[in-house]
């Protein structure tokens, strides 16, 4: 179980290459390409969940990582780990973009 800085892995898909739903998800704009990636438009707080590994760039914004093992800072440019982490949360206004571990 972790959670830290990695380095960014290469461009990232643009915002018009999701789709996006017309209803918000916990007060988010959220939009999915594919089954491995979402974009969220967060005003304050996200909860996400993962058993595998979620590799998290913020694009926008900062705020903190809040998760079993206390709380983590990120802010705009930087690239996240969350490795089997269970529930964990985005707090803070920002854009990012979570490529999820495709499930086997």
């Amino acid at each position: 179980m972790k959670l830290c800085k990695i380095e960014a892995a290469g461009p990232l898909p643009a915002e018009e290459e999701f789709s996006f739903s017309e209803k918000k998800v916990q007060g988010a704009r959220v939009g999915k390409r594919g089954e491995t990636m979402l974009y969220i438009e967060s005003p304050r707080r996200y909860k996400l969940y993962t058993d595998g590994a979620d590799r998290v760039h913020i694009l926008s914004g900062s705020g903190h990582f809040k998760w079993a093992r206390g709380e983590t800072p990120f802010a705009a440019g930087e690239s996240f780990l969350a490795e089997q982490t269970g529930e964990y949360e985005l707090n803070g206004a920002c854009t990012c973009i979570v490529e999820r571990a495709a499930k086997a």
